[in-house]
């Protein structure tokens, strides 16, 4: 039975306080700072949300003109300033509907009390607050799984609450945040098992994954996978492989559900918003995948929008077009990114940490090398392929080769693509490809159990990131303009890459001082944002 003196136990008052906080800060930001329309595609969202709460159901994607799948009139009214605004198509209805189910309650609840269109607009993103708030906490406890002390694993976890976009995610209608937590849910029981080898823990984090893939079509994709992968290494019950199959099909059901719902609808299991979109180019761009990334700015673009990105849609002079629209509409879209010392001081931490992190890989590799050969004591797959590995001829050879592959790829990026002016942004990509490509082989070798976390951390963030390049660099030969560099798109792999960094910290004993200081400032940098871009920006558009 769970016990409220057991929670504050676990829990200490800092941690409680600052999510405590954090919901309140993005609360006031959601009712009083942030826009309706002031989050990356809310119209959408609130629209997808706005039909579940009045009883229309799952909206089926379709263009505004079949009336299935639309923003509605009154919604691009409240945008346009209108009283004749039109309908708009609803690319949102592209995504599975867990999120929008979620925050239909308190929408629905709402319609019950008011009529004010100011505030029922709002009330959805009541979702994405306590989102936030409880994803700090399920931080910190996955930290604490993982074997740091407390004073840690909450400076850590309140770091994630000090980067100015996830604060504004937070206050809008949108699914990212809830996928956040999601993911991090996920990863919490996925790190439970890898250390207390418990088959529940397995289920659990494959029912999370299920969540997760229920809430967005294709992003949680980059972590299902190779966590089931992993698992196939890592489970060592009898009738492995029928924990595996049962584990893969929980973690797949919503995702399969949808699909075999796109196939009924659209004769696609994989249908988007865009699948019928022409090529915006007759004939493909040839542009090397290097000059891609120096003339688009990606990687700086990219963490940029991770750290900040905030816009707005409201009326305007200008023809502006939505998709699918036939007639233009007076509306106009702007947008501001974090810049100036706060983002130049994130960079700056962000290329220290991976620095910590390269370190702390390459302790961890020459203890391997020097040590005498563990045996996992255990009878899973990657214990096997411990027993096989375990000779000194084959240990020096594979060690070596991925570690100077790693060296390769990581310095040919740095020699090639930065120049003076994106040094600093270059740098924790590279070295995200170091430890991934490194972290390979270590797996095989490493009998700590929270070591071999942080290094499943690093080779699942390269996974991920070299999709994300794949994505953008092949939409952008294919239309000539580069897809949304949305920094955003990486919060499902952040719980565990942030754990692999904490355990990195932990494990080179780096000082509770400077990484206190660190997270001071970031809060501070937040601070600054807020004060000195966000607010003013947002504030215009208040009557």
């Amino acid at each position: 039975m769970f016990r409220i003196k057991e929670f504050f136990n676990y829990y200490p008052i800092s941690i409680l306080l600052i999510s405590l906080l954090f919901l309140i800060k993005t609360l006031y930001l959601s009712f009083f700072i942030t826009p309706f329309s002031g989050i990356p595609d809310e119209i959408g969202h609130f629209a997808y949300v706005q039909d579940i709460a009045n009883g229309k159901g799952i909206p089926v994607l379709s263009i505004s003109s079949d009336n299935k799948s639309v923003i509605g009139a009154d919604i691009m009214g409240y945008i346009e300033n209108t009283t004749n605004a039109r309908p708009a198509y609803n690319w949102i209805a592209q995504h599975p509907p867990i999120y929008y189910f979620i925050a239909a309650i308190p929408l629905k609840i709402g319609n019950w009390l008011t009529n004010d269109i100011n505030i029922l607009y709002r009330l959805p993103r009541i979702v994405s607050s306590l989102s936030g708030a409880l994803l700090l906490l399920v931080l910190f406890s996955t930290f604490r799984t993982a074997g740091l002390d407390s004073s840690r694993a909450t400076t850590i976890a309140a770091a994630v609450g000090f980067i100015p976009m996830i604060s504004h995610l937070s206050s809008g209608t949108n699914h990212d945040i809830s996928l956040f937590l999601f993911c991090a849910l996920a990863t919490y029981f996925f790190t439970r098992y890898i250390i207390h080898r418990q088959i529940r823990d397995c289920y659990w984090s494959a029912v999370w994954l299920a969540v997760a893939a229920g809430t967005k079509i294709m992003t949680p994709w980059a972590l299902l996978a190779p966590m089931i992968f992993i698992f196939t290494l890592e489970i060592s019950e009898p009738k492995r492989f029928k924990h595996i199959l049962k584990l893969s099909l929980i973690s797949t059901s919503t995702i399969m559900a949808w699909m075999v719902r796109n196939t009924i609808y659209f004769g696609n299991p994989l249908y988007t918003s865009g699948t019928d979109r022409k090529p915006g180019l007759d004939v493909p761009l040839q542009q090397n995948f290097l000059d891609f990334i120096q003339t688009q700015s990606v990687f700086d673009r990219t963490i940029q929008w991770f750290y900040g990105m905030f816009g707005h849609l409201g009326p305007g002079s200008e023809d502006f077009f939505l998709e699918y629209d036939k007639f233009p509409r007076h509306i106009k879209f702007s947008i501001i990114a974090a810049d100036g010392f706060s983002y130049s001081s994130f960079l700056l931490l962000l290329s220290i940490t991976a620095c910590i992190c390269t370190i702390y890989i390459s302790i961890l590799l020459w203890n391997i090398y020097h040590e005498k050969s563990k045996q996992f004591k255990n009878n899973s797959l990657i214990s096997w392929i411990n027993a096989c590995l375990n000779k000194d001829y084959y240990k020096f050879p594979l060690l070596a080769i991925f570690f100077l592959t790693a060296i390769f790829f990581a310095a040919f990026l740095m020699l090639t693509g930065a120049t003076s002016l994106n040094f600093i942004s270059f740098l924790p990509v590279s070295i995200s490809i170091f430890l991934g490509i490194s972290a390979i082989p270590m797996i095989f070798y490493t009998t700590d159990n929270v070591d071999r976390i942080a290094l499943y951390g690093f080779i699942i963030t390269l996974f991920f990131g070299s999709i994300f390049l794949y994505h953008i660099y092949s939409g952008f030969l294919i239309d000539g303009s580069v897809p949304a560099l949305q920094g955003r798109y990486f919060y499902p792999i952040i719980p565990l890459a942030t754990l692999s960094v904490s355990i990195a910290l932990s494990r080179l004993k780096v000082s509770r001082i400077l990484i206190n200081s660190a997270v001071v400032f970031l809060a501070c940098s937040e601070l600054y944002v807020f004060i000195d871009q966000v607010i003013p920006f947002y504030l215009k558009y208040y009557p």
